[in-house]
């Protein structure tokens, strides 16, 4: 076995790890302390297990939340709705979120912008639906974690942009962090590391607390300042050719 097929073999039974499914559940509950009815937004739901978890949580506080989620999957959407859950159905990278601005309290995006090309188009739209001062969850891969550095040290493909595999982009804490800040619509707040190659969870939570850029997966706890206007307006300006150099979607035209 290669070395690359024996870092890839350290994800072995470690998958409710790496996607944070013992840190989404506290750190959403503990954001709508004080609202009986907060409004909550999953993309990518999946099979709803991070909304589960969720509601879970919320019905030892009494919360009410009023839950909605963007997933295409049919057997996924199904097992939403037995959840309680407003489905809707759409291409998060060429289309609108069907809900109109300043909407929800908490938007949660996890492993899911790894598999998108459109990053400048989603965050836009998770920024607009969020009220001011409210929060958005993403998480995903880190591409700085301890086994991707041993594998690119070693000159192979780090595992979380293996080229066979679903990720279409790789991001670091610092990278995503940068991107997000820009143009000053979201501050991150918190990061929080998820997951330690080859540790198991007892002293791998300790590892990813201790050192989160060297997780598995990072966690963004993301603020919605009070900024008005579009996270896209600053790709829409002369400084955007400096910024971005191939061609992203903007919801209406095809620019740069």
């Amino acid at each position: 076995m290669g070395i690359y097929e024996k870092l890839r073999s350290l994800k072995s039974g470690t998958n409710d790890e790496t996607n944070g499914r013992h840190i989404i559940p506290g750190l959403a509950s503990s954001l709508v302390t004080g609202n009986s009815h907060p409004r909550i937004l999953d993309i990518g739901a999946g099979h709803g297990v991070d909304l589960a978890n969720i509601l879970l949580e919320l019905s030892r506080t009494g919360n009410a939340p009023e839950i909605s989620a963007i997933e295409t999957f049919p057997v996924a959407i199904d097992k939403l709705k037995s959840l309680g859950v407003s489905v809707h159905s759409i291409d998060i990278e060429r289309e609108p979120l069907p809900f109109k601005d300043a909407h929800f309290d908490i938007v949660l995006c996890n492993q899911v912008l790894e598999h998108t090309k459109e990053i400048f188009w989603i965050v836009s739209e998770l920024t607009r639906v969020t009220k001011k001062r409210g929060k958005i969850i993403i998480g995903v891969p880190n591409l700085g974690s301890l086994h991707n550095r041993l594998a690119l040290l070693a000159g192979y493909q780090p595992p979380a942009i293996g080229v066979l595999g679903t990720h279409v982009r790789g991001f670091t804490i610092p990278g995503l962090t940068e991107f997000l800040e820009t143009g000053g619509f979201l501050k991150v707040s918190r990061v929080i590391g998820g997951n330690f190659y080859p540790f198991p969870p007892m002293f791998s939570r300790l590892l990813a607390k201790l050192l989160p850029s060297f997780s598995v997966s990072s966690f963004y706890l993301v603020e919605r300042a009070e900024l008005a206007g579009s996270f896209l307006s600053v790709f829409k300006t002369p400084i955007a050719d400096a910024l971005v150099d191939t061609p992203y979607f903007t919801g209406d035209v095809i620019s740069h």
